[in-house]
């Protein structure tokens, strides 16, 4: 007995140490005004956004496209509140329910946003509700996940006539709502089931009972119990009953299905227990029945399911910020396992299931107390403990693996996916300039990373800067804000120290820039050239320039070129560099390949685009200039005054140049032309997708020009190294477009009336097209000599027998 309550205090320990922030907020934080309280809604209105007003992207939402996606909790409120049928139910890329508004249908009725439980949150119940500790008699609690309670309280609705709706595992191993009125379907609902259920049309079905006067139990997700609130508005049922589950969150069907592929082969599958008593009364014990009659039993410590549902990587991102895990809760009455009693009183644990119950308002503490002679344990026990012991707090600490888990189950093994999201464990560690203060560097490893993640399914380390100054501020620059919102980042490790990265990352890849110019690199000496990269770890240059010709040492090259030959594959993105690294430094086999920023899907530039705040209403031409003076300024003014249209200028990020910059430049206050400040690479994106033409001096301004087919003219930057502008135009037939005097540019304004990208483009999606082949077999293809973890990607479908094996 007491090693038995060794085992289950270490389980609860483990389960406990993925929790963060366990107290809910004080009962009065819970129902505070909001900081924007609306003047249509009084502050202690019941209906209260708990959640901050950027989730919601604008002041006046009218259908719940109005909702950032990532909040979405995929309850079906809106799809069961349309009523012209406007929402269609789909999967998101992760696998989980997400609605689909039909435009031509939507007749802006804004029924979806009072529907959603997010955009419009409602908290009516008790913030101290009174909490028991329960169990139901032995037989009923050896075929339950826990006490037995769920049992108890739908065999009540189904004896006074009523229906109950649960999740259930169907026969083809998905999990959806289904609604039954008889004792021997009670089996199908009863038990965990660690996946997001699919609850289609149930809220529809549930009304049409309530209305017809039926009694009817609902049982879910905290966030399913308010879905179904939101979406019956403001009528109230005194025949509904509602029963939350304490709930840690939910996989999505998509992992859930390819674990039980790659694990036992669907096809062999009779049956499937999220959890099982057999070894013992645990929430980390899981058993699969296969059709053979074998029974494979599993468990928190080698399974890869349990390990991705317990930790949370492959929860939904809200899971993690919960707004409905605390008190005051949503249904009538809340149900879970009551961990940690045996800290409370030894003699309510009997190592067979003790159910917490919460009894939330008058209606649940009614149905309570007709259930109550049929319970083996019923006593009360302080809701304070069980907050410390169960999640019943908003926020959960999930690992930073969940960012890329489901970036990999796109591509790779569902092992390999659960073991790299948990032991912080890369396919690709990029060395590369992604936290330079220029839009450029920022666009580029933008462009690269989401290549690698979103179209080749790779989790990306992005190796931070090892000259990284110890400064708070210095993480507050806007590269690093941006990488915030997208990458992970490594930790910083100082020149001697990058070997480390080596347990981290299979592959590393240098990214496009000017990484190899002398003047750039020589400060982080060799990292450039991977020197401190095993020889078991593949090194690739994907789009790497020199910039300039090379002006280092001989001893500079000679290690350089040493390093550079040690590559398992080389590319760059200009003539130039081609010649260094072929000629110089006596690397064969390189090849010349676009900037990444042509590889990444325009749907990638978009979600920068959707985040921009500065915004512009009239016609205009961008001006993007990385070094301005008068001359510039000068005939800047008189394309504006030839084509009668605003100019807005767009500098350089760097802070600490933007005053000089414009001081550079001498405008007059009379000139139709404005510089901006304080641009964002989202507003800089937007102003880019926006404008009617470009005028620029910058290699990534021109990319960004074709790239949103924007008729341009190009000022060569001899400062900023020439021959790249040359490379990047001469195969598109677009080198009439580069000049080499701002004067030029005036005189031939009118090329910025129109551009027929059809020529150009069919040139530059051939050149696309080589350059991804060449990154994935660079990638994805063997390493000569040695074995590496990356999976062939001609193969990536996956070999089940190989992965059951």
């Amino acid at each position: 007995m007491n090693r038995n309550n060794r085992i289950i205090r270490t389980l609860i320990a483990a389960k406990r140490a993925f929790f963060t922030n366990t107290m809910p907020p004080a009962p009065k934080q819970q129902n505070a005004a909001p900081k924007k309280a609306s003047a249509s809604k009084p502050a202690n209105s019941a209906l209260t956004p708990v959640v901050p007003d950027p989730i919601i992207l604008t002041d006046k939402p009218v259908t719940i496209n109005d909702l950032k996606h990532s909040y979405c909790i995929g309850c079906t409120a809106c799809y069961n509140a349309c009523p012209v049928n406007a929402i269609s139910l789909s999967r998101d890329e992760q696998g989980f329910v997400t609605p689909v508004i039909d435009n031509g249908k939507c007749i802006k009725c804004k029924k979806c946003v009072s529907a959603c439980p997010v955009m419009s949150t409602k908290y009516t119940n008790t913030s101290n509700p009174k909490c028991y500790a329960t169990m139901a008699d032995d037989e009923i609690r050896m075929n339950s996940s826990s006490g037995g309670m769920f049992t108890l309280i739908a065999e009540h609705i189904i004896d006074n006539g009523g229906y109950v709706a649960g999740a259930t595992l169907g026969e083809d191993f998905t999990v959806q709502h289904i609604i039954v009125d008889n004792k021997d379907d009670l089996g199908k609902l009863r038990g965990s089931k660690y996946v997001q259920s699919y609850l289609g049309d149930t809220f529809r079905k549930v009304k049409e009972l309530l209305d017809e006067n039926k009694l009817v139990l609902f049982t879910g997700c905290p966030c399913q119990v308010a879905g179904l609130y939101g979406m019956l508005g403001k009528k109230h049922y005194d025949n509904l009953i509602t029963v939350d589950l304490v709930c840690h969150g939910a996989p999505s069907q998509k992992s859930f299905s390819r674990y039980i592929e790659e694990k036992y082969g669907t096809e062999n599958l009779a049956d499937f227990k999220f959890r099982t008593k057999k070894f013992g009364y645990s929430s980390f014990n899981q058993i699969a029945f296969l059709k053979d009659g074998t029974e494979v039993p599993s468990n928190f410590k080698f399974d890869e399911y349990e390990k991705a549902m317990h930790s949370g990587v492959a929860l939904k991102d809200i899971c993690g910020d919960c707004m409905f895990a605390s008190a005051p809760r949503q249904g009538d009455i809340s149900i879970g396992d009551c961990w940690g009693v045996s800290q409370f009183n030894v003699n309510y644990n009997d190592h067979k299931g003790t159910s917490a119950i919460l009894i939330n308002n008058n209606k649940g503490e009614k149905v309570f107390g007709q259930i109550k002679d049929r319970m083996k344990l019923c006593e009360p026990i302080p809701y304070d403990f069980l907050r410390h012991h169960n999640r019943f707090g908003r926020k959960m600490n999930i690992p930073s693996g969940r960012r890329w888990f489901y970036t990999m189950l796109d591509g790779q093994s569902f092992r390999k996916s659960v073991d790299y999201a948990l032991n912080r464990k890369f396919d690709i560690g990029v060395i590369g300039l992604w936290y330079g203060r220029n839009y450029g560097s920022m666009a580029t490893y933008y462009a690269l990373h989401q290549t690698l993640t979103n179209t080749l399914h790779l989790s990306v380390l992005m190796i931070n800067n090892p000259l990284t100054p110890p400064s708070d501020n210095y993480n507050k620059t806007h590269p690093r804000l941006v990488a915030k919102n997208f990458y992970d980042v490594s930790l910083v490790y100082p020149l001697n120290d990058l070997n480390k990265l080596n347990a981290h990352c299979d592959t590393f890849i240098v990214g496009s820039d000017q990484l190899w110019n002398i003047y750039l690199s020589r400060p982080y000496r060799q990292m450039y050239y991977l020197d401190f990269v095993e020889d078991r770890k593949k090194k690739i240059a994907y789009g790497t320039s020199f910039g300039i010709p090379y002006e280092g040492t001989e001893e500079e090259k000679l290690i350089s070129s040493n390093n550079l030959r040690n590559f398992d594959h080389v590319s760059v993105r200009d003539d130039m560099s081609y010649d260094i690294a072929t000629n110089d430094f006596g690397v064969s086999d390189v090849e010349k390949v676009c900037d990444p920023t042509f590889l990444c899907p325009i749907e990638e530039y978009q979600k920068l685009i959707d985040m921009a705040e500065q915004k512009e209403d009239e016609k205009y031409i961008l001006a993007y200039i990385l070094d301005p003076n008068e001359d510039i300024a000068a005939n800047l003014k008189i394309i504006s005054e030839k084509k009668n249209t605003k100019i807005i200028v767009l500098l350089d990020e760097l802070p600490t140049e933007f005053k000089i910059n414009v001081e550079k430049m001498h405008l007059p206050e009379s000139s139709n032309i404005e510089i901006k400040k304080e641009v964002t690479l989202y507003d800089w994106m937007w102003y880019y997708s926006h404008a009617d033409s470009v005028v620029t001096d910058s290699f990534h301004g021109t990319i960004f020009s074709l790239i949103f087919k924007k008729p341009f003219i190009t000022l060569t930057n001899e400062k900023r190294g020439a021959a790249r502008f040359v490379s990047l135009l001469t195969p598109l037939d677009l080198i009439y477009r580069l000049f080499n005097t701002p004067g030029a540019l005036s005189e031939n304004a009118d090329l910025l009336d129109s551009l027929d990208y059809t020529e150009p483009d069919k040139k530059l999606d051939e050149i696309r097209s080589n350059s991804l082949n060449w990154l994935k077999n660079a990638i994805f293809s063997k390493k000569t000599g040695e074995s590496n973890t990356v999976f062939d990607y001609e193969s990536k479908s996956r070999n089940n027998k190989a992965e059951r094996n």
